[in-house]
C-alpha cells in the first residue's frame, strides 16, 4: 500500500502556502493588523472551500485526505482559523446532513460566499470537548458558547448541544432570532474570537446533524476537529523550525555561525525529529478520519496531543535560539506562539486526549483479547 501523497495533493499544499506567504498581514508582528488579511478571498478564489463539496452540489468531491497538506500549510501561515473551521462544517454537514441541509448551505461554502463557524467550547466547561451547558429543550436553544473562530463574521455555526438523547450537533442561522454575537478579546487576537449567545433559537429536526445517529455525528465532529487541529499545529511545529534553522546559519556569535553550537545543534535536531514523528501522527489521523477506520478515535487523540506538544516545545525553543530578539514583538515568534496555545485547547487538551488514548488502548486490547478467546 502506497502512503505517499501524490503530485496533486503535494500541489495543493504548496499553493496554499504560497497564497498565505503573499499575505504579509497574516505574519505583521502585531497581531492586530491581521484582522485586515485577504487570505479568505484570496483561497476562495483558488477553490479551496469547494474541495470538500459534493461534486453534484458545486464542489471537487475530494477527502480529507487530499486536503490534510492544505490545513498544514494554513497553520504554517497563520491563516485565520474560521478558514478551517469552515472546512470542518463542511466536511460534517457532507456526512451527516440532510439532502435540503446540504443545497442550503454548501454550494454556498463552495463559493466562499459563506462563513461557517464552530460553536463547540464553553466558560467553566474543562478540558472535555462533550462538557457543556448549551442544551435545547423543546425545540428551543440556549447557552452560550467563548472562542468561536471568526463568530462575527459566520454565515452559520455548528453547535454542540446536549439534549433529553444525548449530545448533539445543530446547525444554526446566525441571522435567525435569539442569536447573537460579539468580538471579544484573547490571546491571539488575529483569531477573531467571539462569544455566541443563543437564546431559545428555534431548532428544526432537520437541523440536528445524523437525525436519529446524531451520536456519530458528534464522534465525528470530536475527532475531525481535533485531527484538523493537530494538522494546523504541526504546521506551526514545521514553520518555527524551518525560522530558528535558517537564523541559527546567519547568526554570527564568537566568529562563527551560532549554528556550529553544539547546544543550537542538537536543539534543532531534536525538533526535527518531533516534526516528522508528529507528521506521521497527523497524516494517520487524517486517513483514519477520512476512513472511518476502528482506530479513528484513538488516532485523532494521538495526533492532537503530540502535536500540541511539538507546536508549544517548538515555539519555546526557536525563542530561545533567537535570544534576546526572540522575546521582541517585532520579531513576530509570539504570533506563532499565540495561535499554538488557542489550537492546543481547541477540541481537548493534550492531557484529556492522552488519557483518551490510554481509554481506547484498553478498550482495543480489551476487544482483541474476547475475539482470540472466541476464535479459540
Amino acid at each position: 500500500m502506497n502512503f505517499n501523497f501524490d503530485e496533486d495533493q503535494r500541489s495543493l499544499g504548496e499553493t496554499v502556502a504560497a497564497v498565505l506567504a503573499d499575505d504579509a498581514q497574516l505574519l505583521a508582528p502585531d497581531p492586530v493588523e491581521a484582522g485586515t488579511s485577504k487570505a479568505w478571498e484570496a483561497l476562495a478564489e483558488l477553490g479551496l472551500f469547494s474541495l470538500l463539496v459534493p461534486e453534484d452540489l458545486g464542489g471537487a468531491g475530494f477527502s480529507l485526505i487530499d486536503v490534510s497538506l492544505a490545513i498544514e500549510a494554513l497553520g504554517a501561515g497563520l491563516a485565520p482559523p474560521g478558514i478551517a473551521s469552515t472546512l470542518v462544517v463542511t466536511e460534517l454537514l457532507s456526512r451527516y446532513g440532510s439532502d435540503q441541509l446540504k443545497a442550503r448551505w454548501l454550494p454556498g461554502i463552495a463559493t466562499g460566499e459563506l462563513h461557517a463557524a464552530l460553536a463547540i467550547q464553553e466558560v467553566g466547561s474543562g478540558p472535555d470537548p462533550l462538557s457543556m451547558r448549551t442544551a435545547f429543550v423543546a425545540n428551543g436553544l440556549s447557552g452560550t458558547k467563548m472562542l468561536v473562530d471568526g463568530g462575527t463574521e459566520a454565515d452559520l455555526f455548528l453547535v454542540l448541544a446536549g439534549s433529553a438523547d444525548g449530545p448533539a450537533v445543530v446547525v444554526i442561522d446566525a441571522t435567525a432570532d435569539g442569536v447573537s454575537c460579539r468580538a471579544h478579546d484573547g490571546l491571539d487576537p488575529s483569531s477573531a474570537l467571539a462569544e455566541v449567545t443563543f437564546d431559545n433559537v428555534a431548532v428544526g429536526d432537520d437541523d440536528i446533524l445524523g437525525g436519529a445517529a446524531a451520536a456519530d455525528a458528534v464522534a465525528t465532529l470530536q475527532d475531525l476537529g481535533a485531527t484538523v487541529a493537530a494538522g494546523m499545529q504541526i504546521g506551526i511545529g514545521a514553520r518555527v523550525l524551518d525560522i530558528s534553522v535558517e537564523y541559527a546559519k546567519v547568526r554570527v556569535q564568537f566568529g562563527q555561525p551560532i549554528g556550529a553550537f553544539q547546544g543550537i545543534k542538537h536543539v534543532c535536531a531534536d525538533l526535527a525529529v518531533a516534526v516528522e514523528s508528529g507528521r506521521s501522527a497527523a497524516y494517520y489521523a487524517f486517513w483514519a478520519v477520512a476512513e472511518d477506520a476502528p482506530d479513528r478515535a484513538r488516532a485523532a487523540s494521538m495526533a492532537k496531543a503530540y502535536c500540541g506538544e511539538v507546536a508549544r516545545d517548538g515555539c519555546n525553543r526557536a525563542t530561545q535560539i533567537h535570544g534576546g530578539m526572540g522575546f521582541t514583538w517585532e520579531l513576530a515568534l509570539h504570533r506563532y506562539m499565540r495561535r499554538a496555545r488557542i489550537l492546543e485547547q481547541a477540541f481537548g487538551n493534550s492531557d484529556w486526549h492522552y488519557d483518551r488514548v490510554t481509554e481506547q488502548t484498553v478498550l482495543a486490547n480489551g476487544h482483541a483479547a474476547r475475539d482470540e478467546a472466541v476464535s479459540v
